[in-house]
């Protein structure tokens, strides 16, 4: 099976594989609640602690969310696709290659790209780089000895497989698919536009979205230019590594 070739068209009772991206992300969100819960109850947390003040509760909420995202993935794999995510989303054997091609655009985009997109807005907005910067650095500062270690494996290394595999993976091919009725350049380009806007969207950060979605967009480009996750994740992790040594240098 292709890997942007179209799921079977006879429905599975009714669902489509965009119907389950949507499902699986307000399930996400519903096991985030829960687990967010769970964990303060469990450590017997102070009633103002928070996903944003609190380093357990924040790998809670991850942790929902990503119960949610990968189980619409493999959910849709199984019953939309071939059942093997190698095949549906590209997730192939990682090689040296994604690594010298995901790298250079994740750092390229933290340092060079955002930094570019936002400069227009420097003189408008005061403190515009204090703002940009300040939901990362609440979530660094959460990070002490091996919990800043924890969290750096799920912000440099969890985030970018499951929230590629999700958002590149599914989403973006449940919309091509969705589109196939356009000719291929303007599906491909729905699909990535509208799935790089959901992927800012997603992180709950005004603030932050353009250069999320912009952001977004390109590992969008990748996947669909390569046609495999590799490169993207290699490129998503690097750019939140960036922005993570940099944060904990000031710390």
């Amino acid at each position: 099976m292709n890997q942007w070739e179209p799921a079977p068209r006879e429905s599975l009772k009714g669902i489509n594989a965009l119907s389950i991206a949507v499902v699986g992300f307000l399930v996400g969100y519903l096991f985030a609640t829960i687990y967010v819960l769970a964990e303060l109850m469990v450590t017997n947390a102070p009633a103002n602690a928070t996903a944003t003040n609190s380093l357990g509760a924040l790998i809670a909420n991850l942790l929902g969310l990503w119960t949610g995202l990968l189980a619409a993935v493999i959910y849709a794999s199984k019953k939309r696709g071939s059942g093997s995510l190698r095949s549906d989303f590209g997730l192939y054997r990682i090689a040296l290659q994604d690594v010298v091609i995901g790298v250079p655009i994740g750092i390229l985009g933290q340092l060079v790209i955002i930094p570019l997109l936002y400069y227009p807005f420097e003189h408008m907005i005061p403190n515009l780089s204090e703002k940009l910067s300040q939901p990362a650095q609440t979530i660094t500062g959460l990070g002490h000895g091996y919990g800043l270690l924890v969290l750096a494996l799920f912000l440099a290394v969890g985030a970018p497989i499951v929230e590629e595999l999700y958002f590149r993976g599914l989403l973006l091919g449940s919309l091509k698919y969705r589109f196939s009725r356009f000719p291929e350049s303007v599906s491909s380009f729905l699909a990535a536009v509208i799935s790089a806007v959901l992927f800012g969207l997603a992180h709950g950060e005004p603030l932050q979205l353009l250069g999320l979605a912009f952001f977004g967009l390109i590992l969008a480009a990748m996947r669909l230019k390569f046609g495999r996750l590799g490169p993207g994740m290699f490129a998503h992790g690097a750019f939140n590594a960036v922005t993570l040594i940099a944060l904990i240098k000031i710390h």
